[in-house]
């Protein structure tokens, strides 16, 4: 089984955006949560995967069959669900492993989706703003150097930009 799928939802590019989708007023969720709360579904009763997408909307965490069906397919070939024909219908159940995994994560679950974090996601979410805004507004002031630029003037902003690209990775390497 591919551990990787496993980690922290907190870390890299897994984990809660903390917002909603103004749009439809639904919380964006990645993959990453998105299969814990389809294993916590699953431990309440077994369910289809359009009942899974009902219930994971009624939450309000968004996921729709482009999001919810990858992850059962991931979860079914990791052994944690198992899936039956019922009908014309799959119907999913949690296997034992696939409880044990749960239970190793309910406290981190219950505080990702209980919104525990908003606030400190939230404080990422207006300083990713800030640092898009400021990104945007230089170059918006690089874009205004032209063919009618002095040469001398380009490349005094060029030496800038590079020594700005240094700075960030030394902050970064300092970090």
């Amino acid at each position: 089984m591919n551990m990787d799928f496993w980690e922290d939802p907190r870390s890299g590019w897994w984990g809660w955006h903390g917002k909603r989708d103004r749009r439809r007023g639904m919380r964006r969720m990645r993959r990453g949560i998105l299969k814990f709360a389809v294993l916590k579904l699953l431990d309440e009763l077994p369910r289809h995967g359009y009942d899974l997408i009902r219930a994971v909307r009624e939450k309000g965490w968004g996921g729709g069959a482009g999001s919810v069906y990858p992850v059962l397919a991931a979860l079914e070939a990791a052994g944690l669900v198992t899936g039956r024909e019922e009908g014309d219908r799959r119907i999913y159940e949690l296997t034992e492993q696939g409880r044990r995994l749960l239970g190793e994560h309910a406290a981190d679950l219950e505080r990702w989706l209980k919104d525990e974090d908003d606030d400190d996601e939230e404080e990422m979410h207006d300083m990713g703003s800030q640092l898009r805004d400021s990104a945007r507004r230089l170059m918006q002031a690089v874009s205004q150097l032209g063919p009618s630029s002095k040469p001398e003037t380009v490349e005094h902003v060029r030496r800038r930009l590079d020594e700005a690209r240094k700075e960030i990775y030394q902050a970064l390497a300092e970090e």
